[in-house]
């Protein structure tokens, strides 16, 4: 079957047109453009103005380090695992840049896809923390629930805060794995536009006392 084309030079996969900036509510268009580089995935949400913002907004306070409760690399570490386990490149490509921008050791993005089983056995760059928070993503991913052991393992290191935040974060990006694989959002091109670290910098803070 020959692929579809589309108007948009913009699109190629997506299953649905990405909304006109130009004719949406201007509370919508506003947060469509809250960088000054296109991003298709907004473009896509933006086909629901009811919830987009609500959406949004949970995504956002995870950019604040005012507003978040988990440090920003727990937060990635998160992201990358639950991107990476789905096969939600998108996602994985547009929060790299993150990592890379506070510092994430490349030794953890190399091994950001090792098994569930070599985390548990103790094997690769992970501290303590990290190896509790994969295993938590590695146990919703698989089973929509954590052990209890897990849990109360959690617990020696994380906060009851903490731990009710990597599950929001947790269902928040899987919700939004699941909308980019579903409707086969396109790549941003480019994905990393000259002014992206300098976006990132204004747009996510880093960790504040709470």
């Amino acid at each position: 079957m020959a692929p579809k084309t589309y108007d948009d030079p913009f699109r190629h996969t997506c299953l649905v047109p990405y909304v006109d900036v130009e004719t949406a509510p201007p509370n919508i268009a506003k947060m469509i453009k809250v960088h000054d580089f296109r991003r298709n995935i907004f473009l896509t949400l933006a086909h629901s103005p009811g919830l987009f913002p609500t959406f949004m907004g949970t995504i956002g306070g995870c950019f604040r380090g005012e507003v978040r409760t988990i440090p920003l690399l727990d937060w990635q570490l998160i992201v990358l695992r639950v991107a990476t386990k789905v096969g939600a490149k998108y996602m994985y490509d547009v929060n790299l840049p993150v990592c890379e921008l506070y510092n994430m050791e490349q030794a953890k993005i190399d091994n950001i896809g090792s098994s569930p089983e070599s985390v548990l056995a103790g094997e690769g760059p992970w501290t303590k923390r990290d190896r509790l928070l994969l295993r938590i993503v590695d146990e919703q991913l698989a089973t929509f629930t954590n052990k209890e052991e897990t849990v109360e393992e959690a617990l020696t290191v994380l906060s009851n805060a903490e731990l009710v935040e990597t599950l929001i974060i947790i269902g928040t990006y899987c919700t939004l794995a699941r909308i980019i694989r579903g409707l086969r959002v396109d790549d941003d091109q480019p994905i990393r536009p000259p002014q992206l670290m300098d976006a990132l910098r204004a747009s996510v803070t880093p960790d504040q006392p709470k």
